[in-house]
């Protein structure tokens, strides 16, 4: 039997690769706390570095001048939309937890309903049978009862930490501004840092990278805030219209969850290809 070195070695960096990439992962994620406020700053950059670009170009200002008049835009838009979100995430999850007991007791009077209305002695269903779903809908409604009071519970815990979250946005406000104004210095100190033979490979694989995985996650993330703006919009339409809509920004805000599911979606695409493929 032939020892193939060459193969195994092959085979054994690939599975130390994969052991450093999952445990940079693990790494990573530990650390999200850390470094995540720098990431939404940045990400926040890219987003608005276009319109930095065209102030720039349009009224012959500085890069200085035009990033603090975009950042001070941003940064109302930001606070104001962030204070709105809070508030209104709070009295609504607040208002369904109190009620979430009434909400289901009505559902299963509803279901009791439908079971009288069905008129199970025509076709001859057992007593038996009937407890035995009417206790399996108890339990099923009970269920769903502790899961949604469970997570509405975490979202308030979550919305109440306060100054967890006012240290994070006043970090992630900092390091906007500094990106926005120094960008060109901070790109400048990098390559004065950095070896050219790095700054080359960098500059690849960061632009492979924001070309594939940037522009997967800019246009998911531009169908699911889509989503969610417009059902947001249409369920606060249908509030002041005078309909019976409550809880609007937690509605929006599950469709908009549910739209970001991959399997749905991809779900929802077969189907649409198979009914194309039909007409």
């Amino acid at each position: 039997m032939i020892f193939d070195v060459s193969y195994w070695t092959r085979v054994g960096k690939r599975i130390l690769y994969v052991i450093l990439i999952l445990l940079g992962l693990y790494i990573g994620l530990k650390l999200s706390v850390f470094y995540m406020p720098f990431l939404i700053a940045f990400i926040i950059s890219l987003m608005i570095e276009p319109t930095i670009k065209f102030i720039m170009k349009k009224t012959n200002l500085t890069r200085r001048a035009s990033s603090i008049i975009i950042f001070a835009i941003v940064l109302l838009i930001i606070l104001g939309t962030l204070s709105w979100l809070i508030i209104t995430l709070f009295s609504e999850s607040s208002s369904l937890l109190q009620g979430l007991n009434n909400y289901f007791d009505k559902a299963y009077i509803q279901f009791q309903n439908l079971i009288v209305k069905l008129n199970f002695d025509k076709i001859h269903v057992s007593n038996e049978i009937l407890t035995v779903i009417q206790n399996s809908t108890e339990d099923i409604l009970q269920t769903v009862s502790n899961w949604v009071r469970g997570y509405l519970t975490k979202l308030i815990s979550i919305v109440t930490q306060l100054p967890y979250i006012a240290i994070c946005i006043g970090i992630t406000i900092i390091a906007l501004y500094f990106i926005c104004v120094d960008k060109i210095y901070i790109l400048d100190q990098i390559e004065h840092h950095l070896p050219k033979v790095w700054m080359k490979k960098i500059k690849v694989h960061l632009k492979d990278l924001i070309e594939s995985l940037g522009g997967y996650l800019k246009a998911e993330a531009t169908l699911v805030l889509v989503s969610f703006i417009i059902s947001l919009i249409g369920l606060y339409i249908l509030e002041f219209s005078g309909f019976n809509v409550q809880y609007p920004l937690l509605m929006a805000l599950f469709i908009g969850f549910v739209d970001a599911l991959p399997i749905l979606r991809f779900r929802n695409s077969n189907d649409s290809l198979g009914n194309n493929m039909r007409y």
